[in-house]
């Protein structure tokens, strides 16, 4: 037996010193490789119930899990109750009576029934803290603090919710604990996606922004991994989303989406960019291609059967409900200006309603490939009012700068109320004409003569691979 020498410990024990040095591995914010694909449900309902919840979940394992839809996110008001918002001992909102099942305060039994269809949970919160946890002056959890210690007086969301709750003094000591508490209560409900809203672009406050990294600071303690979106984003702008950028998986940059062609996608909203087409084309080329890790989100697609229960039928936005007023040539191309920008792609309507027609088009496998496949994007062409070309390359072909044939998408959007024939610049887009001849129909599936003039219907893409 031989006393071992300085430095000559063997090497299980060595690396067993090395390993007990570090610090804990723990859960991160996950960077999805793919646009994150799903359905919400505020759009058709508002407020869900536990009922509608789980029979959506359903209806989207049957219908469009197979193409990728795997997010079912609770939205707005999941833990409201007669006497306002619910919450536990250390005041984190629980759910409401709405979910029979999660009364106990613990959403768990809810994220069971839908990971068990294969699907992945979501739910929608606010930033700050909830008026009810004030009024309570809940102690938060696992410090001498309470709420009321790192409050501040002001309203966290006063355009579209001053009843919410206050903003968080961050220079506080238990102010990270607070959000800490919340991942803690969220991870162990087994939820997978958190949509916090009122705290990107338009409505962003220096507390807002301290939110975000509170929350992403919580996500790295927690025991699971999270995908963290961030809405709305009427007034997004490119510093503002690059700054953030590391430290979210996606982030709204638009206002609230509705079926109104004429408002939102050709330039009717007063208060921000003249169009969705506009808010593409500033923010893609320097946000989106600068970083292929972070997700522009262009909202839900309001698809199908939309509309809240009790709101106005002649309102802009949720209204009563309806089928979509957007024409199925409209939808098209609204899927195929989200699928060029690479945005989330998350479904508005209701599902158990979904007609044949429009699972057909939330499922289109050539759109589902170029989603996946698109590296940089941007607006090639466009002539105002009447019609707009866009240009991708494959993300092979982004990483090469390659331009070559069977590598790059064309999309065609025909603006204009009538049909009419496009005047695409070819020459200015570098394609042949040996490469139009052999281009290939994303929509339909078929091939496609380029060389031949292009014609749109009214409000229709084109969308090709060459």
């Amino acid at each position: 037996h031989r006393t071992p020498q300085p430095g000559s410990f063997p090497v299980c024990m060595e690396l067993l010193l090395l390993l007990l040095a570090l610090p804990l591995a723990h859960a991160a914010l996950l960077k999805p490789k793919t646009p994150p694909r799903g359905w919400n449900s505020y759009d058709c309902f508002g407020v869900s119930n536990e009922t509608e919840t789980l029979q959506a979940a359903a209806i989207v394992q049957q219908k469009l899990l197979p193409a990728g839809y795997n997010y079912v996110t609770i939205d707005a008001g999941w833990f409201n109750g007669p006497h306002g918002k619910a919450i536990d001992a250390n005041g984190r909102p629980v759910p409401n009576h709405l979910y029979p099942s999660a009364l106990d305060g613990n959403f768990k039994p809810i994220a069971d029934k839908i990971h068990g269809m294969g699907l992945k949970f979501g739910l929608w919160y606010m930033g700050g803290v909830p008026a009810e946890a004030v009024a309570a002056n809940s102690p938060i959890l696992g410090t001498n603090y309470t709420v009321r210690d790192i409050v501040t007086n002001t309203t966290y969301c006063p355009r579209w919710d001053k009843e919410w709750g206050f903003e968080v003094d961050h220079s506080h000591p238990a102010a990270q604990a607070w959000f800490n508490s919340l991942v803690e209560l969220w991870s162990a409900w087994g939820v997978d996606l958190i949509k916090l809203d009122c705290v990107n672009a338009e409505d962003e406050l220096a507390a807002h922004r301290a939110d975000i990294m509170a929350f992403y600071h919580a996500f790295s303690l927690a025991d699971r991994d999270f995908v963290f979106s961030l809405s709305p984003g009427g007034l997004a702008n490119t510093s503002q989303l690059l700054a953030i950028r590391p430290f979210v998986s996606m982030a709204r940059v638009t206002d609230d989406f509705w079926d109104d062609w004429d408002y939102y996608m050709m330039g009717g909203q007063p208060l921000y960019r003249s169009s969705h087409f506009d808010t593409a084309r500033d923010l893609v080329a320097v946000v989106r291609n600068a970083d292929p890790t972070f997700w522009i989100d262009m909202d839900m697609l309001p698809f199908g059967r939309i509309g809240h229960p009790g709101s106005s039928c002649t309102a802009r936005g949720p209204g009563c409900p309806r089928q979509s007023r957007l024409t199925v040539n409209e939808q098209r191309s609204v899927f195929t200006l989200w699928t060029l920008v690479q945005s989330p792609l998350l479904f508005g309507g209701d599902p158990m309603q979904m007609s044949a027609e429009l699972t057909e088009l939330l499922t289109v496998p050539g759109l589902q490939a170029a989603a996946a496949d698109i590296g940089q994007a941007w607006e090639a062409q466009r002539v105002n009012g009447s019609f707009v070309v866009w240009q991708a390359l494959s993300s092979t072909a982004a990483a090469t700068s390659s331009t070559g044939s069977s590598s790059q998408y064309v999309a065609v959007f025909n603006l204009a109320s009538q049909e009419q024939t496009i005047p695409v610049d070819w020459s200015l887009l570098g394609i042949s004409s040996a490469a139009r001849a052999a281009a290939h129909d994303l929509w339909t599936g078929k091939p496609i003569d380029l060389t031949q003039p292009v014609v749109c219907a009214a409000h229709a893409p084109l969308f090709v691979s060459l």
